[in-house]
């Protein structure tokens, strides 16, 4: 009888699975690699005292504003922000309309400026329609102008003009001091009204008051709007205000 030839057996690794397998478990450790090299990079940067930086480069990529500093906000989606409207928040529109915008700004921060003009279309569009108010939430650890930005604007909400000295920080993009004095000036505000309220800081208490009733609502940075009760963050796309305020008018 005689003897029986069997093929050679591959060795695992050179078969179709194995190959396979091999070339999965490659990818995978070229993935964990590159993770590790970034995770390694940015360490390496924050110890060098470069986390600033760090963060405003993922901000630019959001075009979203976020604290520097270690936030105590808890995250609470879907609260009705309706009791958190002050009396000395600046409102415009239907006060009596149940649907409510509440925008939290910084007239510091770059994103605010650029959601601006959307924003502005936004509040002539629905403003008849709907009830806007605005609460300061400035970043004082990355936009040192903003907190005496906000004290300005609420001295120009005294005498009854806080839209057109809104619309004037936004536009001329100045906040210094003298700066802010020439926007009062320019919209005819009383300056020497104007400059002993803003040297007084009276209104810091309603400033501090905003960027609690931030942090209550889970607000990480600017610009954060509410439309009802969903919270939209950065610059927010005309069609997505549509979307969400036709959406608030109908279930109202």
């Amino acid at each position: 009888m005689e003897d029986q030839h069997f093929p050679e057996q591959k060795a695992w690794y050179k078969t179709g699975g194995g190959v396979v397998f091999l070339g999965i478990l490659a990818v995978l450790l070229l993935i964990l690699i590159i993770f590790g090299g970034f995770v390694t990079y940015y360490v390496y940067q924050i110890r060098a005292g470069h986390g600033a930086d760090i963060a405003r480069q993922f901000q630019e990529e959001q075009h979203f504003s976020t604290l520097t500093e270690a936030d105590n906000a808890a995250e609470t989606p879907g609260q009705d922000p309706t009791p958190f409207i002050r009396q000395h928040n600046p409102q415009f529109g239907n006060a009596e309309s149940p649907v409510k915008i509440i925008a939290f700004i910084d007239f510091e921060c770059p994103y605010c400026r650029e959601a601006f003009p959307t924003f502005e279309h936004i509040r002539e569009q629905y403003g008849s329609g709907v009830h806007i108010v605005l609460k300061h939430f400035p970043l004082a650890s990355i936009h040192p102008l903003a907190t005496r930005a906000g004290l300005a604007a609420s001295c120009a909400d005294e005498q009854d003009s806080f839209w057109p000295y809104y619309n004037q920080l936004f536009a001329m993009r100045t906040l210094s001091r003298d700066a802010l004095v020439e926007h009062a000036a320019t919209i005819g505000l009383n300056i020497d009204t104007f400059t002993a309220c803003l040297d007084s800081e009276r209104y810091q208490q309603f400033l501090t008051q905003d960027i609690q009733d931030g942090f209550d609502l889970g607000v990480r940075g600017t610009p954060t709007y509410f439309v009802g009760s969903k919270k939209l963050e950065g610059v927010v796309p005309l069609t997505v205000w549509n979307d969400e305020i036709i959406r608030a008018i109908q279930s109202s």
